[in-house]
């Protein structure tokens, strides 16, 4: 076995307890994400993908305060695809705080309002933005990941938008299947995120020609399907079916949720 050397600092930031993810979105996950969980969302063009990813997002760094109910953690977007826009984004953490302010005048709170900006200012601080234009800096920035979580030790969430945007780029001299070529990506990412701790979440355009599963350590498998406005879920115990909507604030939940064991789902 090959030696490792890693200074205090790196050892101090892998051992040292990162912020939880849970109430990330109880819909989808429950009491989770877990520390070092993979969680992939795939769908059609124009299905939500990014826009739940967005969403994610903005739940993760808000804080939890009062009725806001964030993680309070810090995130880190590669964004390849240039689909994320933090107007978008902004505008959903807008929302979650005006929602919150909703259900505390409800509730007869004597505290006043939150004060929008600041909190949405504040909670900013704990994202960063990588933007990979080209297979050569996405697979840079993958590699430099332990520095990453060294430095910004509050980072619970990797996000990635989207895990193939240079599949074929990488694939001119060398083709492999997309679901090959993510399960190596991910392979890579693991070395990363097992040893600091970090939940992974990631977009892909989902391909009904190839269904087969290559990849079988991912915790939570999405679907976004737009034409019938169902999401699926999939872990390895249930495969869950819910309906969903796009709306101008955010992916809303319709609550007649339908749950499958996941010994049905497999053919």
């Amino acid at each position: 076995m090959q030696s490792q050397i890693e200074s205090g600092i790196e050892l101090l930031a892998r051992l040292n307890k990162r912020p939880s993810l849970r109430g990330l979105e109880d819909i989808l996950f429950f009491e989770g994400p877990r520390s070092t969980d993979i969680i992939e969302i795939s769908g059609e063009q124009s299905s939500g993908k990014t826009l739940l990813l967005s969403q994610l997002l903005a739940k993760c760094i808000l804080p939890n305060y009062r009725e806001i109910r964030g993680c309070n953690a810090s995130a880190v977007l590669i964004n390849t695809e240039h689909h994320f826009q933090i107007s978008k984004l902004i505008r959903l953490m807008r929302n979650i705080i005006n929602a919150a302010n909703t259900v505390s005048f409800t509730t007869d709170t004597v505290d006043m309002e939150f004060d929008e900006t600041a909190v949405i200012k504040n909670s900013l601080r704990n994202l960063l933005v990588i933007d990979c234009y080209n297979s050569e800096q996405f697979a840079l920035t993958l590699r430099m990941l332990d520095d990453i979580f060294v430095k910004h030790t509050k980072i619970a969430l990797l996000a990635i938008d989207s895990i193939t945007a240079h599949y074929w780029q990488n694939c001119q001299d060398n083709f492999i299947t997309v679901d090959a070529y993510v399960k190596n990506l991910l392979q890579l990412v693991r070395t990363h995120t097992a040893q600091f701790n970090v939940a992974t979440i990631y977009t892909k355009l989902y391909k009904s020609i190839n269904n087969k599963e290559l990849t079988d350590d991912i915790n939570y498998r999405i679907r976004l399907c737009k034409t019938c406005n169902t999401c699926t879920l999939k872990t390895t115990q249930t495969v869950k079916k819910i309906y969903y909507s796009i709306l101008s604030n955010g992916i809303k939940w319709k609550m007649d949720e339908k749950e499958i064991p996941v010994k049905e789902e497999n053919n």
